[in-house]
């Protein structure tokens, strides 16, 4: 704070207003994290973080792992000594225990060290901090724990929310933000609160208003910054809560998804949908698709074909009635695949398929709750950022 007051002395000296403004444009400082909240936090957008004195720990994109294992898993460590447990109810997000945390769609576990899980998983016993966990029906992800940037630590000290310890839940409405503009809404308007409470008296007006407005304002400005951040950490809940996190894209396979029962094995998805391709939605367009499979996917590989028509039956990929089907149905149709060893595989395969056809393509995995759009210029939109997944994914092959 005394730098600060005697960078306040020294603006006075500016003669114009604009001057006094770029002179704060171009100060460098971070503020102290705010007090507001401490131990596990909740952020905007449905990520997890822990917060312990002055460091925020948040879950790292590249550390994840998918662990397979369906219920009788989540019940092991259900009991684990030192691990908290948290679920989204109709009501908002809150720790849980027992049936409670056991039986809900969307729950995650945060373990005080990943390598707890090394009964279950011996590959985690070289695993060192904290972990997150993500549920789904077949299994969880695993993502590591590292510590926060210094200004991401200043953005969750003032967004976070504290998960009650008596079980009371943190309502949707606080924390579910999965766009941009919405977290960044939360960020700005908790940044204002902080440098108000901050600067007080300290510095003068203009000084004042002017970081104000350079952290709160602007699409340049650090709460814009921090709301993409934000939108890189995995999210552990969303709304509707009684849904799979981060699977919204299965919207255009209605039938597929109602398919994907949790009694089944776990499967990835291969997708194309009329509302992406428009006007290239045309018959040779749909088959260059299915050629494109037969020629990058090993011949031994089970792919089967379903289409959004209740009328049509599966088809097996190197099956002659599935180029019939491609030609004839104007229905989306997707791709179902054996779930892969690893994130990058699936990523690299529908950027090849997209580039060859010259049109999106779909990949999704639900039991990682992986969900990405790949165009064929290299661009995209989707969640593979919360796996430490780029668009330079290395080339690889599915496992036979």
């Amino acid at each position: 704070m005394a730098l600060l007051r005697r960078f306040d002395a020294q603006l006075r000296q500016f003669p114009t207003l604009d001057e006094q403004r770029a002179a704060v444009r171009h100060l460098q400082c971070l503020l102290p994290l705010s007090d507001r909240a401490t131990g596990l936090l909740l952020l905007p957008g449905g990520s997890l973080a822990l917060r312990e004195g002055s460091s925020i720990l948040v879950c790292d994109p590249v550390s994840a792992r998918w662990l397979a294992g369906g219920r009788a898993l989540r019940e092991s460590l259900s009991v684990l000594p030192g691990a908290l447990h948290v679920v989204c109810q109709e009501d908002g997000v809150c720790l849980a225990q027992g049936e409670a945390f056991v039986g809900a769609v969307q729950a995650a576990s945060w373990l005080p060290e990943a390598a707890m899980l090394a009964p279950f998983h011996p590959a985690c016993a070289g695993l060192a901090g904290p972990a997150v966990l993500r549920w789904s029906a077949w299994g969880a992800v695993l993502w590591r724990m590292q510590t926060a940037s210094p200004s991401l630590a200043i953005g969750i000290s003032v967004s976070g929310e504290a998960l009650p310890p008596d079980g009371a839940c943190i309502p949707c409405e606080i924390w579910d933000a999965p766009h941009g503009d919405e977290r960044y809404q939360l960020l700005s308007s908790g940044l204002f609160a902080h440098l108000d409470e901050l600067l007080g008296n300290e510095v003068s007006d203009i000084l004042r208003f002017e970081l104000v407005d350079h952290w709160t304002d602007g699409d340049d400005c650090m709460a814009s910054q921090l709301a993409d951040q934000l939108g890189e950490l995995p999210a552990c809940f969303a709304r509707p809560w009684n849904r799979p996190v981060g699977l919204a894209a299965l919207h255009a396979w209605p039938s597929l998804a109602a398919a994907l029962m949790p009694a089944a094995p776990p499967h990835a998805i291969l997708g194309i949908a009329h509302e992406d391709w428009r006007g290239k939605w045309q018959p040779v367009s749909r088959h260059a698709f299915l050629k494109t499979l037969r020629r990058l996917l090993p011949g031994t590989l089970p792919v089967e074909l379903r289409w959004e028509a209740p009328s049509l039956p599966p088809q097996a990929l190197r099956q002659l009635d599935a180029d019939r089907q491609i030609r004839s149905c104007a229905a989306n149709c997707a791709a179902l695949l054996p779930l892969p060893s690893a994130f990058e595989e699936g990523l690299r395969l529908a950027r090849q398929v997209a580039e060859a056809c010259g049109t999106p393509v779909h990949w999704i995995v639900p039991a990682w709750g992986l969900s990405q759009r790949c165009d064929p210029d290299g661009g995209g939109e989707g969640n593979a950022a919360w796996y430490g997944l780029a668009f330079s994914a290395p080339e690889v092959a599915l496992e036979t």
